[in-house]
């Protein structure tokens, strides 16, 4: 595995559980047809306003995982299943993550929307980064399969 892959996957890895575990405290108020209570909505608004101040930062790490996969299928640094896979893998992350997560959770961010639509949001975001997790994780095996087998 090329280590600016390693570290792409790592911090989305970390970005992501911090999304879920904001995700899973919202989870509990998903049947009851009731807006999230203050203490659960504030701060996972604030934390998207942090976040997607600057989605640039997600966006490159993104961009050089995927360079990272170009440049593993291009100089066979893994064998070509594995590249193809993991370029499979990255290209519906990010498409996830750009088209998906972060315009909704710049919505989110910006807090014009009602406390009823704030609360759609925030559990419209849990199957994405489900995906995005299980992509990461993918990409993972397949590259630890890669280089161990």
């Amino acid at each position: 595995m090329m280590v600016p892959l390693f570290f792409c996957l790592g911090f989305m890895f970390a970005v992501l559980y911090i999304d879920m575990v904001f995700d899973v405290s919202a989870r509990g108020h998903r049947h009851t047809g009731k807006p999230l209570p203050p203490d659960v909505l504030e701060p996972i608004v604030t934390y998207y306003r942090y976040i997607t101040k600057n989605p640039f930062l997600l966006i490159g790490i993104l961009t050089t995982a995927l360079a990272s996969i170009i440049a593993e299928i291009r100089y066979a640094l893994v064998p070509a299943w594995a590249g193809y896979a993991s370029l499979a893998l990255i290209l519906l992350t990010m498409l996830t993550g750009v088209l998906k997560i972060i315009p909704q959770a710049q919505r989110l961010a910006a807090g014009k929307d009602s406390i009823e639509q704030q609360t759609t949001l925030v559990h419209g975001l849990l199957p994405f980064h489900t995906v995005m997790m299980v992509n990461v994780f993918l990409l993972i095996a397949v590259q630890l399969m890669a280089k161990y087998l």
